[in-house]
């Protein structure tokens, strides 16, 4: 059952709060310019709760979400990443977004695990471990030295900024504060994603079930031109309200960091992946995804054979995938382009 008020949405998952956030900010947000178009913004900060994060899949063909970028983003933010020529390889318009088109001066993933000179997610685990209803326990992406500054010139700095976590009665909740949020692109785009995969991995590791996961944006905006081609989205092209509980995740824990290590860096490397996200999920959705590169990239008039062939094991590795929502969402996604 959905509930809202003026700015307090209370969902199951991300593909129900869609039509109606965007309904409501039409509706009761104001028009503003900004550097890039006119935006509707809401006039006071807004909260999202999703009750059950794992459903973190969109499902809304109007939309389109690529589903390919959106969980590799996610496996790269936990890695720690923050070098432009990995995760560009599945969205090319994120070498934009940095200052030297080498590394992001803002990369969530960095922020957690280097950037402040030791790993935030480990000592998150301990104090969740450690301490019973622990209230302390902030992972922080803001950065005052190097982000409030008195200029304007970074092209990435963190929007969401704090995450905090609340374990209870073996049950894992976490909050994530956001600066600025852009509605269609990030709050109901990528956050999701990688934020709840944050969530599904810390709570692996304290060994607890995944709670609510809550975002709380100061400025939640859309633009109008991205609006614009969402009408008549309450009406159509959108399903599956249900999605089904994922079926991958993290099984052992104390090996997935230098799992995803291996991964990361040697992508076709022969490792014994103790961890069936592996072998189910990540590499057949990355072979998918470069089948799918190589069938754009070589085709032409006099190779359509090719072209065919490329598409055709592109698909077939999407039907590796064990997690129904992302195998789903990956085919879809490509069959809307073949």
């Amino acid at each position: 059952m959905v509930a809202r008020t003026l700015n307090t949405y209370l969902v199951d998952n991300v593909t129900e709060a869609l039509p109606l956030i965007v309904e409501d900010i039409k509706l009761h947000g104001n028009l503003i310019d900004t550097r890039n178009g006119p935006a509707y913004e809401f006039p006071y900060p807004m909260v999202i709760t999703y009750r059950k994060p794992r459903e973190r899949v969109l499902f809304c063909p109007i939309r389109d979400a690529n589903p390919f970028f959106h969980f590799m983003e996610s496996m790269w933010l936990l890695a720690g990443r923050k070098d432009v020529n990995w995760i560009a390889k599945f969205n090319k318009r994120m070498k934009e977004y940095s200052d030297d088109g080498q590394t992001f001066h803002g990369s969530y993933g960095h922020r957690w695990r280097h950037h402040f000179d030791f790993d935030q997610l480990k000592i998150v685990i301990d104090r969740l471990r450690k301490y019973p209803n622990d209230r302390r326990t902030v992972l922080t992406m803001w950065d005052p030295r190097s982000d409030l500054t008195s200029h304007n010139g970074h092209a990435d700095l963190p929007c969401n900024t704090h995450v905090y976590f609340k374990l209870r009665d073996g049950v894992l909740d976490m909050t994530v504060c956001n600066r600025s949020n852009d509605l269609i692109w990030g709050a109901l785009g990528a956050n999701v994603v990688h934020m709840s995969y944050l969530q599904e991995y810390i709570a692996r590791h304290v060994e607890a079930e995944v709670g609510t996961y809550t975002q709380f944006t100061n400025n939640l905006h859309a633009y109008k031109n991205i609006l614009d081609k969402l009408e008549g989205l309450q009406e159509r092209n959108l399903y599956r309200l249900n999605s089904i509980a994922p079926t991958v995740t993290f099984s052992f824990v104390e090996t997935f960091d230098k799992e995803l290590q291996q991964f990361m860096n040697y992508p076709y490397g022969h490792v014994d992946y103790q961890n069936g996200v592996f072998e189910e999920l990540i590499i057949p959705m990355y072979d998918a995804w470069f089948c799918w590169q190589d069938a754009k990239t070589g085709y032409s008039e006099y190779q359509e054979d090719s072209y065919n062939e490329r598409v055709d094991e592109a698909l077939n590795h999407c039907k590796r995938i064990v997690d129904e929502d992302w195998r789903t969402a990956c085919i879809e996604w490509l069959e809307r382009r073949i």
